[in-house]
């Protein structure tokens, strides 16, 4: 028998003395999406030159944004392997970029607390500590079918007010780099 807040249940007990017990267990992205609170931000950007603060993501809610997929590809073959740096930490404000709007994954839900935004270009974000890098061949283009998939078991986690950039490290030339970045809010 075990007690619980003054109610009495039966329990099976093992031949160890070890409480058997069954547990259910759900994804917080799937959760999220059940609140209305998960969404993924579409970005497609030719940062076109070494160093490139391509996106910007920037969480203006009370509550902690966590990033727990990206997939990305490049739209035709780059000259060179590339490599990304997601950076936590930037400081400045994005210059120049464009806005992109983040999609509730509950159709019709409320818009997500954040500032996204995109460049064919720099930037010019300074600072900053990597967080992952992201590495991929020429080979990984649209026209393959491949692309980078990261899944964080432990999400990359923005507090509020705090922003990360996506920054190449090696000048994709003349391609597009396309990325899906999913992410939920942490119930309060």
């Amino acid at each position: 028998m075990v007690r619980i807040n003054g109610n009495t249940y039966t329990a099976e007990v093992t031949s160890e003395d070890r409480l058997k017990t069954e547990a259910k267990a759900e994804h917080p992205a799937h959760v999220a999406a059940e609140s209305q609170n998960a969404y993924i931000v579409v970005v497609a950007s030719d940062p076109s030159a070494t160093d490139a603060d391509f996106f910007y993501l920037r969480n203006t809610s009370s509550l902690n944004l966590k990033i727990h997929k990206i997939t990305m590809y490049q739209v035709t073959a780059a000259a060179a392997a590339q490599e990304i740096s997601i950076k936590t930490g930037v400081t400045g404000s994005p210059t120049a970029g464009t806005a992109v709007v983040p999609v509730n994954l509950f159709t019709g839900g409320k818009a997500a607390d954040v500032t996204c935004e995109q460049k064919d270009g720099d930037m010019a974000l300074t600072g900053g500590n990597t967080i992952d890098i992201i590495r991929y061949e020429t080979s990984v283009t649209e026209s393959t079918g491949q692309e980078i998939t990261r899944d964080y078991p432990g999400p990359i986690t923005l507090p509020p007010d705090t922003a990360l950039v996506f920054n190449n490290s090696v000048d994709p030339t003349t391609t597009d780099i396309d990325m899906s970045v999913h992410f939920y809010f942490e119930r309060a």
